[in-house]
């Protein structure tokens, strides 16, 4: 039996455009053909075999890419290589994703990943505006939000990001789509007050009449967090748009509404004054109407690592500002190992042992750069022991490259006690409370906390978690978790210290267990919940009389199943 046939490969490249082989007729712009062989073409895509087996088609018209590209792209097939520029970037990306090559979409993929891992501070706007249009063209077109994702963890990364990409690209943000306005608010979510100031200018210099634009980033600034951030600002603002905007009274009842909402709200936040937003990280959002700060990101989304090759996702952690502790390295590093091992292999009789010991060997200068540029706090040792499968054996190989378990008492694994299930009066959690219903839990640090913390208060320091379902279409898909900020919530047993309980250092497993073992915590099994809210979600996978839901490809629960959220910290 021949052997099958692994692409990439070298046909040939002298095989191109060659007059015996070449069965099919590209048709290229300004009357141009370029010959290939479809034989070759289908090693590479079923689209390739569709268009040839079943649909008979023998010539393609290409006019909509350059001539340059498509000759490097036909290349590419035949010769397996490709030297990508940015002139050939756009055209080359779309080929691959029409075709669904998936091993060249790879290597665009990576190609972008280098552009976007030699960005720093000193970068110029140019560079950084092909960038984020390259990225924005692949999500509009391609459906692909990969590449957006990075360059905006990149960009967000950089300390002087508000001048040298905001500001010139906000020059003239009335002519923006309001996708760009999303992008913007997202770059400076940590500090929006420089969004209000280019507002300002706008009136000011240019005494501008209120854009549509306008009200929709009045609209979606977190207001309250100028006022924390730069209260002068915010008003001088709100006055430049009253005093120099041609306003209607309908756009000027939504500015005043939207002032005395900041106003109202920053009044309410009734927390203690040692919680600013200095201290919240990226990772958190203050909801000051509802006394909550959400925990926006625990994890950096699967899906922005489904393209990213191991050694940019490296580059990621070292400075990204969405990762902000150990655990999420860990779990991040994992799925970017398993892409890599499934990407590289063509069996699934894969040694993961062998690999992840490979793996690590070769990475283990970039980890212990990231251990000291980051400085971040060591994990829970129970952490490992709580891990299953493959997962566990990555993660503890990990630790003892970089030695980065606690060996002291400062760490904690917690497990919360339901206080309340909405519609129901259970005290134990099912799996699909999580996702169908509001839910609040008690963390109790325990008591050599509060003696080590020195506190005077009777009772037990800890907080409140409360959950919220996120429906999609109807259907469970997430949920969000935030830390509980009203006191009036709290039992009378427990208190909240916010300059302790830090939200940037906290991580979510899910626990399961069976109710007849629940003391048992050997029979206990856990699951990271990172793909849980910036993943994929919950998919339903059974039937009507036996539900499941699924995950991830290798977990299912059933809805009625008990579990725990445990956090570590």
């Amino acid at each position: 039996m021949a052997p099958k046939v692994v692409v990439p490969a070298d046909f040939g490249i002298e095989n191109l455009h060659c007059e015996f082989h070449g069965n099919v007729v590209f048709k290229l712009q300004g009357g141009e053909d370029m010959k290939a062989n479809s034989l070759i073409l289908s090693y590479h895509s079923s689209v390739f075999v569709r268009l040839f087996l079943e649909l008979n088609q023998s010539v393609l018209e290409m006019d909509d890419f350059s001539n340059t590209s498509v000759k490097s792209f036909l290349g590419a097939l035949y010769s397996g290589e490709i030297q990508l520029d940015r002139e050939s970037f756009r055209d080359v990306n779309k080929m691959c994703h029409v075709f669904k090559v998936d091993w060249l979409s790879r290597r665009c993929g990576d190609y972008f990943a280098s552009l976007v891992g030699d960005v720093s501070t000193s970068t110029d706007y140019q560079t950084l505006l092909f960038l984020f249009e390259e990225a924005r063209f692949c999500l509009k077109t391609l459906k692909c939000d990969q590449l957006l994702d990075l360059v905006v963890q990149k960009i967000c990364s950089l300390e002087n990001r508000v001048e040298i990409f905001v500001q010139p690209y906000m020059k003239n943000y009335t002519q923006l789509e309001t996708s760009q306005l999303d992008t913007m608010l997202q770059i400076t979510r940590e500090n929006p007050v420089p969004l209000l100031t280019i507002m300002k200018h706008n009136y000011i210099e240019n005494g501008s009449r209120f854009h549509n634009n306008d009200a929709y980033l009045l609209e979606n600034i977190d207001i309250c967090k100028c006022m924390h951030e730069n209260e002068a600002v915010l008003e001088e603002t709100f006055d430049a748009i009253l005093e120099s905007a041609d306003l209607s009274r309908e756009n000027e009842q939504l500015v005043n509404k939207l002032y005395r909402k900041a106003s109202r709200n920053l009044k309410n936040l009734n927390i203690s004054s040692t919680l600013n937003v200095e201290q919240c990280s990226p990772l958190c959002k203050e909801s000051p109407a509802s006394k909550k700060i959400e925990i926006v990101h625990l994890f950096i989304s699967f899906e922005s690592l489904e393209k990213l090759t191991i050694f940019a996702f490296l580059d990621q952690c070292t400075t990204s500002p969405l990762m902000s502790n150990y655990y999420m390295f860990i779990e991040g590093l994992w799925f970017a190992f398993e892409n890599f091992i499934f990407d590289h292999h063509t069996t699934s009789n894969i040694d993961f042992d062998d690999e992840i010991r490979h793996f690590l060997d070769a990475t283990s200068v970039k980890l212990r750069d990231i251990q000291s540029k980051r400085n971040w706090k060591q994990i829970n040792p129970m952490y490992l022991s709580d891990l299953e499968g493959e997962f566990a054996g990555f993660a503890s190989n990990l630790c003892r490259v970089t030695d980065i378990i606690s060996q002291t008492d400062d760490t904690y694994k917690l497990f919360g006690r339901v206080i309340e299930i909405t519609g129901s009066t259970r005290k134990i959690l099912n799996f699909s409370d999580l996702f169908t219903k509001c839910v609040r839990l008690a963390y109790y640090l325990p008591q050599s906390a509060s003696t080590k913390l020195s506190c005077p208060q009777s009772g037990s320091c800890g907080f409140i978690l409360e959950t919220e379902p996120i429906l999609k279409d109807g259907d469970p898909y997430k949920f969000k978790a935030s830390i509980s900020c009203d006191l009036s919530k709290y039992p009378d047993d427990l208190h909240w210290h916010p300059e302790i309980i830090k939200i940037q250092e906290m991580h979510l497993m899910l626990s399961w267990f069976d109710e007849d073992d629940f003391a048992d915590i050997t029979k206990r099994g856990s699951y990271p919940c990172s793909l849980i809210w910036n993943g994929r979600g919950v998919q339903s996978t059974g039937t009507s009389s036996d539900p499941e839901w699924n995950i991830d490809p290798g977990y299912n629960f059933a809805p009625e199943e008990h579990v725990e959220l445990v956090v570590f910290m």
